[in-house]
């Protein structure tokens, strides 16, 4: 899966390192926190906070999932220019609905504080899943996604990805998927060639 579509492609969010978190649920409303002392990548080493407030909503159609999300790290990265250290600040918004048995919609927005040097500094997603119920196969599915992220500082002036998959349950153990990608990235004048392309690719899973 291209990075555009996992978690938020703005939300700098750290993997394991030292840090605490605490979940609070009321009902069908959930209230996350998460404190993090991140070290080693890029010789960087910042604090990263981070909350989420979600919601989960049942309807006929089925369920589904609504969430705001922020994110900040401390004043430790560089601006544009290369001088001075700055924070940086995310917000995302994220929400996934059930449509009935067969299909599922998901969009996630989202932007970030661009006074650090950014890649982007909005990005809007979203994509469709189809079981195969529909024809009579629930270890099968298909999605699609779509995602535009721009108004980056360090010369990419937009990114274009469209992503589609099968996946094929060939037994109860084995499944195969198939997905290709289209990728557009446009710079700013002076900042470099324009890059698109096609990839393609496979994987199969074995579960016992």
């Amino acid at each position: 899966m291209n990075q555009a579509f996992v978690n938020a492609p703005i939300a700098f969010l750290p993997s394991f390192d030292a840090g605490a978190g605490v979940e609070l649920q009321f009902h069908d409303l959930s209230l996350k926190g998460a404190f993090m002392n991140v070290g080693g990548e890029a010789d960087v080493n910042f604090n990263f906070y981070g909350g989420q407030l979600g919601y989960t909503l049942t309807t006929p159609l089925g369920e589904g999932n609504y969430r705001i999300i922020a994110n900040y790290a401390s004043k430790e990265f560089l601006d544009p220019a290369g001088e001075a250290k700055k924070s940086l600040l995310a917000f995302v918004l994220s929400c996934d609905q059930q449509l009935g048995e067969s299909l599922g919609l998901w969009i996630r927005l989202g932007f970030q504080d661009d006074d650090a040097a950014i890649d982007y500094k909005n990005f809007y997603s979203g994509g469709l899943n189809i079981s195969g119920n529909l024809w009579g196969r629930e270890q099968d599915n298909i999605g699609v996604a779509y995602a535009l992220l721009d108004g980056g500082n360090i010369g990419v002036e937009k990114s274009q990805v469209v992503e589609g998959y099968v996946r094929l349950g060939l037994n109860e153990h084995v499944a195969l998927s198939v997905h290709g990608q289209y990728m557009d990235d446009k710079y700013e004048e002076g900042a470099g060639d324009n890059v698109y392309g096609w990839l393609a690719g496979a994987r199969m899973t074995v579960e016992f």
